[in-house]
């Protein structure tokens, strides 16, 4: 079965789908709210109501789980299932009454751990679960489907070929999972028995259903070859019991198996179950900024760059000081070279990112170089951190334009002896030259005698001098 990936975000899988526009979301496209859980999503395009695919383009292979079917059976419900039938192996009297209804609950506690793992419930059904409600019909049921199972092996045998024998064999082995499925989630005998319907189940899974007939075998064969690896070393009496808890424990995980790759294959099965851990809801603020950046996103890889912007300007409105809302839009504006928009959004924006990510705020500006070679913050300390980020990046340059004449663009400005140290470091380290260095320095000292970085002015000074003599 192909899977359904989100349009916009292909490495996605699908959990939504406009009919209208024929267009697929993921959970990427589409948040939703913690605070109004009821409210069903909407298309962001023609806000029509989105139909839920559930978990049938995320749900992870059941080949790949292996491992956590065989944990599934170590849960408090499985484990305490498979005590009782071993203890009822040793001292249940032999009344087929009671055994008839021992096997009743089995029956229905192998198909409750169907239904519960084909909805992805990580928790095991309870022991208990197995006494109360309905579906103690299920295992007359069941042993109708395998006495007629049963039947069909006796007829083939009868016509004395052993081609036909084997082929029925193989059939019935094959069909017998399907036939277990349908009749777990359906509880009707008819949807056991009826060719449809559990061709439907081996359809939906194609070649893979060979795979899960595969892994059941040998899940099925595992208890006796476990009793038989013991019988030359226990007695009778204590290898009873094993033999029965391991029936137990190998049934549960042959069900959970069974049930998981229903939920898996639940789109082609007609069944749309999500799975609640995939699913996250987002408070108000969250959700309304996460769901105006998936909206701007679709709207401009459809084309509709004047919706985007809008999406954003609403977003923004509602919260000017988000910094991803911030940098979406200006990454928009820069994008459509929207100049003069571009550049007053700036004056918002850099501040905001300087203070939360000077690296973001750094970018920004070389954007803003693009549309102005000369364009410069009018704050002091928004041009000091981003020359401080742009150093780091070696755009020393472009970090050192910044500070230039800072004093004199800016003369109440309390930190021109910090500024001035980090533009004399940049002209020292990163370009090399010692003169203009020098002067910065001997400007600190001059216009700034009582600043607590004289310390690492001379230190810095030490160094020039020491590359100088060297020179």
């Amino acid at each position: 079965m192909d899977k359904t990936v989100c349009r916009y975000h292909p490495a996605q899988p699908a959990t939504w789908q406009c009919m209208p526009c024929e267009r697929s979301y993921g959970d990427c496209c589409i948040p939703l709210s913690a605070d109004a859980p009821d409210d069903a999503p909407v298309c962001p395009l023609c806000v029509g109501p989105l139909q839920f695919l559930g978990a049938a383009n995320s749900a992870q292979p059941f080949w790949e789980r292996i491992a956590t079917f065989f944990v599934y059976g170590l849960q408090t419900g499985p484990l305490a299932f498979a005590a009782l039938l071993a203890l009822a192996s040793l001292f249940m009297p032999r009344s087929i009454i009671l055994w008839v209804v021992l096997f009743s609950v089995a029956t229905k506690y192998f198909h409750s751990v169907i239904e519960a793992s084909s909805q992805a419930d990580k928790q095991a059904p309870s022991l208990l679960s197995a006494f109360s409600g309905e579906g103690f019909s299920l295992f007359f049921k069941q042993l109708a489907v395998f006495l007629i199972a049963f039947a069909a092996l006796w007829l083939a045998a009868d016509f004395d070929s052993e081609a036909l024998y084997w082929a029925v064999n193989i059939g019935i082995l094959l069909a017998l999972p399907a036939s277990i499925i349908r009749l777990a989630l359906d509880k009707e005998l008819g949807a056991a028995l009826s060719p449809e319907q559990v061709g439907q189940v081996i359809g939906a899974m194609g070649w893979r259903y060979l795979i899960l007939c595969a892994f059941l075998f040998i899940l099925w064969q595992s208890p006796s070859w476990v009793t038989y690896m013991l019988s030359s070393g226990l007695p009778r009496v204590v290898l009873l019991p094993i033999a029965a808890f391991l029936f137990a424990y190998f049934g549960v995980v042959m069900c959970a198996m069974m049930g998981y790759a229903v939920f898996q294959y639940q789109g082609a099965l007609g069944y749309v179950i999500a799975d609640e851990e995939a699913q996250a809801a987002f408070p108000a603020a969250e959700f309304l900024r996460r769901r105006a950046l998936a909206e701007a996103e679709i709207r401009l890889k459809e084309g509709q760059s004047a919706q985007a912007l809008e999406t954003l300007t609403v977003a923004l409105e509602r919260d000017a000081d988000d910094l991803k809302l911030n940098e979406r839009f200006h990454q928009l504006l820069f994008g459509l070279h929207a100049r003069e928009r571009c550049l007053r959004h700036l004056a918002h924006y850099l501040p905001l990112a300087a203070r939360l990510n000077p690296p973001l705020a750094a970018t920004a500006l070389l954007n803003a170089r693009q549309l102005q070679a000369d364009y410069l913050p009018d704050d002091a300390l928004v041009c000091e951190r981003l020359a401080a980020a742009l150093l780091l990046r070696h755009k020393t340059r472009e970090g050192l334009s910044l500070l230039r004449n800072l004093h004199q663009r800016f003369p109440a400005y309390p930190h021109i002896p910090r500024a001035y140290l980090l533009a004399a470091r940049g002209f020292a380290e990163d370009l090399g030259q010692v003169e203009p260095a020098q002067k910065l320095l001997a400007f600190i000292r001059m216009r700034y005698p009582q600043s607590p970085l004289l310390g690492d002015v001379a230190a810095l000074e030490a160094t020039l001098a020491k590359l100088r003599d060297q020179a």
